[in-house]
């Protein structure tokens, strides 16, 4: 695996991670519920894909992986 690659698995989990903690709005409306709920459902879908890419990175990948995560817990 490309340093590259590992890269953009990481800022893909990063990004997901971030677009889902954003998406806790819920609306006022019922119509507004029925997108909420989509747009929600697809976030939470990317983010575990991304989830499962961060997993499968090697072990070399690994330590920049969890920094990034720190940086988005702190």
């Amino acid at each position: 695996m490309s340093e590259q690659l590992a890269r953009q698995i990481i800022d893909n989990y990063v990004t997901t991670t971030l677009a889902l903690r954003a998406s806790n709005k819920l609306p006022t409306s019922e119509t507004g519920m029925e997108t909420y709920r989509s747009e929600r459902l697809d976030i939470f879908i990317r983010w575990e894909n991304a989830k499962f890419s961060l997993q499968e990175l090697p072990n070399e990948y690994k330590l920049q992986a969890i920094q990034a995560i720190e940086q988005i817990t702190a």
